[in-house]
């Protein structure tokens, strides 16, 4: 048997709109949590379940975490029934339901055991190592306390790995709204007034969420609304985007740059760059049609071509703003402001008239001849320009001067040479590639590289088209 949108599991409740009043003040509540978390796309009640949080899922499509609400405390007979159901929706539709929700006022007393030793392997538990040997007997012990209760093992790993419970009250919902804004939400700096109106404007969407979601797109648009003439501050307040060399987790923006930041990354295909470079954008996509805020925040600590990859793909002709971390300093893209005088101590155009070209851009030292190890040397015939500097990135001044100047060259070069592709090498703060990667648009094709052991190695295609 699979679970479906048409069922009656899923149906009797907006039928009826039975034990509404309970699940809208859970999302209601919740509400602020879900806007802090960068991936949050939507919420529905009465799809499959009860609440359905709904998240951007990697490469596209939506990740769903299924909520059953329950204003009071379940026997066990129909505790282990929620628990069957999830793992039903689960095996018909894996991708899409990772995550399940049971959400009770409380729990009885013979599953209430179960419910600690699950909160304590995902809280304390969560200190331990993968592989710890405290954690592997957690584990055994909650699956020999399922089975124990005539369920099944596979039951009991399901518990384990996808199911969370929730102890919850609905009394102080309207209460409660405002500290979750308080603590999810600081940067809207909301006074009492406010954040009743957004909340009573929130309660309006959630009870019309059994008919159509509720998109983070609306949310947004009522807190700009309320804030009026000061919105500058929540525009300006930047969405995280993780690059990081594990899983992301469904809640953050985010992608897994593992195998694009060590030495393996000299393996990879132009296939695999392709699709890194998907990823970025689908995050981009993504967060221009769900907010209207347009800036994103960035380690700017990568490999050069990671770096630059990441800059291009959130632009600035797409209308994203950049802040950037880097070595515990910031540098924001909506700062404009250059230092004075020139970057650049040094500009040479070598050759003249291929299709193709090479830049290199070297500070504090120069790129030097290490690019002609690249491609077995071909490269070493095409027109070159080299720019080299002894000066280093200070602030965002001296990071907006050379990023122009270099951006200026670049441009310059490949329009005297009539170039159709530039190969590109940058031996630099990561920083300054990503910037620079945020302002390289109108130069044609770009092939970046990165030194790998000992020599450079082939990595990303940047193209206009």
């Amino acid at each position: 048997m699979t679970a479906g949108l048409f069922e009656s599991e899923s149906t009797g409740g907006v039928v009826a709109r039975v034990g509404f009043e309970y699940q809208d003040a859970f999302v209601l509540q919740h509400l602020p949590r879900w806007l802090a978390q960068g991936a949050f796309s939507h919420v529905v009640s009465e799809a499959v379940g009860d609440v359905e949080v709904c998240y951007y899922a990697p490469g596209g499509g939506v990740q769903r975490v299924l909520h059953e609400a329950k204003d009071y405390a379940l026997t066990s007979t129909q505790f282990w029934a929620e628990i069957a159901r999830f793992k039903q929706v689960h095996e018909t539709s894996p991708a899409e339901f990772p995550r399940f929700v049971l959400v009770c006022r409380d729990f009885n007393s013979v599953t209430a055991p179960l419910v600690s030793k699950v909160d304590r392997l995902r809280g304390v538990g969560a200190s331990f190592d993968d592989d710890s040997v405290m954690l592997a007997g957690a584990r055994r012990e909650i699956v020999e306390w399922v089975t124990g209760k005539s369920q099944g093992e596979a039951t009991a790993q399901f518990v384990i790995d996808r199911v969370e419970f929730v102890i919850y009250g609905a009394e102080h919902a309207d209460a409660a709204f405002a500290g979750e804004v308080e603590k999810h939400l600081s940067a809207l700096n909301f006074r009492a007034r406010e954040v009743a109106a957004l909340r009573d404007q929130c309660k309006v969407m959630v009870a019309r969420s059994s008919f159509r979601p509720l998109h983070r797109a609306s949310i947004e648009t009522a807190v700009l609304d309320l804030l009026g003439d000061e919105s500058l501050t929540w525009m300006a307040a930047p969405t995280p985007v993780l690059l990081v060399n594990q899983r992301v987790s469904l809640e953050h923006l985010g992608v897994n740059v593992t195998g694009f930041t060590g030495p393996q990354r000299s393996q990879r295909s132009a296939s695999d760059w392709s699709t890194l470079s998907a990823a970025l954008t689908g995050i981009g996509d993504f967060i221009k049609v769900s907010r209207p805020r347009r800036c994103v925040s960035l380690d700017g600590k990568q490999r050069m071509s990671v770096a630059c990859l990441v800059g291009y793909a959130l632009s600035a002709t797409r209308g994203f703003l950049l802040d950037i971390e880097h070595n515990g300093q910031h540098y924001r893209t909506d700062n404009h402001v250059k230092a004075s005088g020139t970057f650049f101590d040094r500009a040479v155009e070598i050759g003249k008239g291929i299709k193709q070209g090479v830049v290199c851009i070297g500070f504090p030292t120069p790129v030097g001849v290490d690019f002609s190890a690249a491609a077995g040397g071909s490269l070493v015939a095409l027109p070159r320009l080299e720019l080299s500097s002894s000066s280093a990135i200070a602030d965002t001044m001296s990071l907006n001067l050379a990023v122009a100047e270099a951006k200026q060259a670049l441009l310059r070069f490949r329009t005297s040479n009539q170039l159709e592709l530039v190969h590109l090498f940058i031996k630099a703060p990561s920083v300054f590639a990503m910037a620079f990667g945020h302002r390289l648009n109108a130069v044609g094709g770009v092939q970046l590289y990165d030194w790998v052991d000992g020599g450079y190695a082939l990595t990303a295609t940047l193209s206009d088209g």
